[in-house]
């Protein structure tokens, strides 16, 4: 098996872009929120957020927006759910960046957004993975607000 982790400076370095403000923010402020509440293991109020950001209509946010709500629900233990994303994302991608999407692309990018998260709980001295102890009932979110 492949290891596709980011070395750590690099984790630590697409972190800080992707948790600092910038005049053109690519990912747009909910969906910001949503990465900083998925590093805290609040799965439910990251799904929300990126929810908020999927309905502003602003077509990249909308795509990052998805792909960030396929981590989020990885990271909370629900694959199939992630992966019931998988046509919504691709269908965004292509309306946001006039192209095809292939696996292996969205893999990366759905891994970032993960290994942020990871980034993050280790630079707070949290674990890197949230468990049901840790993240209390946020832990148990199901597939039903995949759809939100």
């Amino acid at each position: 098996m492949i290891d596709r982790r980011l070395p750590p400076a690099i984790a630590a370095a697409a972190a800080a872009l992707l948790l600092s403000g910038c005049p053109q923010d690519p990912l747009g402020p909910e969906n910001r929120l949503a990465v900083l509440a998925l590093s805290q293991c609040r799965h439910a109020e990251a799904l929300d957020l990126a929810d908020r950001a999927a309905r502003s209509g602003h077509k990249y946010n909308v795509q990052r927006a998805l792909l960030l709500k396929a981590a989020i629900l990885r990271d909370s233990g629900d694959a199939a759910a992630a992966e019931a994303l998988y046509p919504d994302i691709e269908a965004a991608w292509r309306a946001a960046k006039q192209r095809d999407l292939d696996a292996e692309r969205r893999e990366r990018e759905i891994g970032l957004f993960l290994e942020v998260a990871r980034q993050e709980r280790r630079a707070k001295g949290l674990p890197l993975t949230c468990s049901a102890a840790d993240a209390g009932a946020d832990a148990g979110v199901d597939a039903g607000s995949a759809s939100r």
